[in-house]
């Protein structure tokens, strides 16, 4: 038993020891991708998590988003396809929009402004 013990305790410590020093996910150079196919999965992936968290912003803080999404031309969609999620009705909140403008509207040119590195 004593045995079984000991070498379990060193594979233990050796598992510790591996995911203490696994490498940090490199960072993404913020760029367009040139791969055709690259591109249209990275949008699929970050589609989903970004309206993963624009759902977690509106649960957590009772807040009103909407998120509306045109995805690049593709052989099946000539013009892409549009995708949105709205915590109310999207109409709704579209008239809401209209009537009262934002006081901001952001653009590609203002990403410096919400990125750590400057």
């Amino acid at each position: 038993i004593k045995t079984f013990l000991s070498l379990w305790a060193v594979a233990s410590l050796r598992l510790v020891i591996l995911r203490s020093t696994r490498m940090p996910p490199a960072k993404v150079k913020i760029e367009k991708i040139k791969d055709e196919r690259t591109r249209q999965n990275t949008y699929h992936k970050r589609k989903g998590g970004l309206i993963k968290k624009a759902m977690e912003l509106s649960l957590m803080c009772e807040c009103e988003i909407s998120l509306v999404m045109r995805s690049a031309p593709t052989k099946t969609s000539k013009e892409g396809q549009v995708t949105a999620y709205c915590s109310k009705d999207l109409a709704e909140m579209l008239r809401d929009t209209l009537v009262q403008l934002p006081r901001s509207v952001f653009h590609n040119e203002d990403y410096n402004r919400f990125s750590k590195v400057r």
